[in-house]
C-alpha cells in the first residue's frame, strides 16, 4: 500500500515538476505581446460598434480569444516534433479541408472561404496556414541533405501551388498572398540554391509589376495615352500578335545584354539566357490568365495604392478615410469612443483590416507607437526561437511563422497608410476575426513549445 501511495506520489511530483519547468521555460515576452495586443483589440472593436449597437462582435471575438488561448497552452505543452513524421498526412488534411470548403462553403462579398457551424463560422484557410508550415518543415527537415537538388524546390513549390488554386477558385486572394513571404522566408533558410531562389525572385517581381501596369491601365482611360501603351496593354489583356511581338522584343533585349556582358568577361552561360526568357514568358502568360481569376473589385483594391484619388469614391475610399483617420488622431488622439470617422460611418472596415486607423484615431501617435512596439516584440521574440530552435524542423516552423506574422503587420500597416496594396489581410490578434485570431494563437502556442523544448527535454 505504501508504495503504491509512493509511485502516486512520485507521478505527480514529476507532472508538477514538468509543468513548473514548463511555466519558468515559456517566453512570456511573446505570450504577453500577443494578449495584451488582443486585449487592445477587443477594446478597439468595441469602439468600433459601440455606436452600431452591434456588440456582438465583441462577444465572438471575446470567445474566439479564449478559444484561442485555450489552444495556445494545449499546444505549448505538446511536443512539435510529434508533428514531424506526418507531414505528408497534414498536407492531405489542407488539401480535403480546402476542398471541402469549395462544396460546402458559405459565400461572403464574393468569397467562398467559410464554412457555417451554426454555433460560429469558420474560416479554414486561417488553420490551413499553419499546418501547411508544418508540413514544409516536415518535408525541408527530411530532405536537409539535398541542398543543390532541383526536385528539393520544384516539389514544395508544386505542393504550394495546388493549395493557391484551390484558394483562388475560393476566391480569396488574401490568402494566397501570405504565403509568398512564408515559402520565399523557408527557402532562404533551407539554402536553397542560390540561383533557383534568384530566378523565383525574378518571377515575382516582373509579375508583380507587370499586374499593376495591366490592372492600372485597364482602370484608367486608355483613350487618352499614347498608340504605344495602347498596344502594349493590349498584348496583356490576351494571347494576341501583339502579346508574340512582346516576348519576342524581351527575349532579343535579354539576348543583346547577354552578349554584352560576355564581351565583358563575365561568365555567363546560355542556360541563365533561355532561363531567363523563360520567366519573362511564363510572368506575361500568368498576368494575361490572372485577370480571368482575380474579380475586378480585387484588382481596384489592388492598384489603389498607386493613386487611390483615380477612384476616391470606390477603391481609393478606404484608404483616403483611413489616412484621414489616422492624421486627425495626432500625438495623444481623440479618446476612446470618440473617433469621428468611425462613429460617422466614413472609415467602412473599421473593425476588421482598418482598425488601424480607429486605433490611431483615438489613441493618436502613442497609442499606435504601443501597439506597433508590442508588434516588434513579438516579431522579434519569433525571430529569436528561430535562432535558437533545438533542431532543424523547429527551426523552420519559427521561420514560417515570423514571416507570416511580419507580412501580415507590414502589409496591414501599409494599407491603411496607403503604401501598399489593399488585399484584405488583417492585423493579426487586433482586427476582428475569431479564426484568425485562434489560428494566430495556435501559431504563437507551436513557437513557445519549440521555444520550451530548449530547456524541457
Amino acid at each position: 500500500m505504501e508504495t503504491k501511495n509512493f509511485i502516486i506520489l512520485s507521478k505527480s511530483n514529476k507532472e508538477e515538476n514538468l509543468i513548473k519547468k514548463i511555466i519558468l521555460s515559456s517566453n512570456w515576452k511573446l505570450i504577453l505581446s500577443s494578449i495584451i495586443i488582443s486585449l487592445v483589440g477587443l477594446l478597439m472593436i468595441w469602439s468600433a460598434t459601440f455606436y452600431s449597437n452591434t456588440q456582438i462582435y465583441v462577444t465572438k471575438q471575446a470567445i474566439a480569444l479564449i478559444i484561442g488561448i485555450i489552444l495556445f497552452i494545449i499546444f505549448s505543452i505538446i511536443n512539435y516534433q510529434i508533428f514531424e513524421p506526418y507531414f505528408i498526412y497534414l498536407y492531405i488534411f489542407c488539401i480535403l479541408t480546402l476542398i471541402l470548403v469549395l462544396l460546402i462553403g458559405t459565400t461572403y462579398r464574393g468569397t467562398k472561404a467559410w464554412i457555417d457551424l451554426k454555433i460560429f463560422t469558420l474560416q479554414p484557410s486561417e488553420i490551413v496556414r499553419i499546418i501547411f508550415i508544418l508540413v514544409l518543415a516536415g518535408y525541408f527537415d527530411k530532405n536537409w541533405r539535398n541542398k543543390e537538388s532541383f526536385v528539393r524546390f520544384f516539389i514544395p513549390t508544386a505542393m504550394c501551388s495546388i493549395i493557391f488554386l484551390l484558394l483562388l477558385l475560393e476566391g480569396d486572394f488574401s490568402a494566397v498572398v501570405v504565403y509568398i513571404p512564408i515559402l520565399i522566408s523557408i527557402f532562404y533558410l533551407v539554402e536553397i540554391n542560390r540561383k533557383i531562389l534568384f530566378y523565383s525572385s525574378l518571377f515575382f517581381i516582373f509579375t508583380f509589376t507587370l499586374f499593376i501596369i495591366k490592372t492600372y491601365l485597364s482602370l484608367a482611360n486608355i483613350t487618352k495615352f499614347p498608340k504605344l501603351i495602347k498596344w502594349f496593354y493590349i498584348s496583356l489583356t490576351r494571347f494576341n500578335i501583339n502579346w508574340v511581338i512582346i516576348i519576342l522584343i524581351l527575349g532579343i533585349i535579354i539576348f543583346f545584354i547577354w552578349w554584352i556582358l560576355k564581351k565583358l568577361l563575365f561568365n555567363v552561360s546560355i542556360e541563365s539566357l533561355i532561363l531567363t526568357i523563360f520567366i519573362i514568358w511564363t510572368s506575361y502568360s500568368f498576368v494575361v490568365i490572372s485577370h480571368k481569376i482575380i474579380k475586378p473589385y480585387q484588382q481596384k483594391r489592388i492598384v489603389a495604392f498607386l493613386n487611390p484619388y483615380f477612384d476616391p469614391s470606390g477603391a481609393g475610399y478606404q484608404v483616403i478615410q483611413t489616412k484621414i483617420a489616422i492624421g486627425s488622431g495626432k500625438f495623444l488622439g481623440k479618446g476612446l469612443f470618440n473617433s469621428t470617422q468611425a462613429k460617422l460611418g466614413f472609415v467602412p472596415e473599421k473593425h476588421t483590416d482598418f482598425i488601424f486607423g480607429l486605433l490611431a484615431e483615438e489613441f493618436g501617435f502613442i497609442g499606435s507607437t504601443f501597439v506597433i512596439i508590442l508588434y516588434f516584440i513579438l516579431i522579434l521574440e519569433s525571430i529569436k526561437i528561430t535562432q535558437t530552435a533545438r533542431d532543424t524542423f523547429g527551426s523552420i516552423i519559427a521561420c514560417g511563422i515570423s514571416s507570416m506574422f511580419s507580412f501580415y503587420f507590414l502589409m496591414n500597416i501599409g494599407m491603411c497608410l496607403g503604401l501598399s496594396p489593399v488585399v484584405g489581410i488583417p492585423l493579426p490578434f487586433l482586427s476582428y476575426g475569431g479564426s484568425n485570431l485562434v489560428a494566430s494563437f495556435l501559431a504563437v502556442g507551436i513557437l513557445n513549445s519549440i521555444h520550451i523544448r530548449k530547456f524541457v527535454y
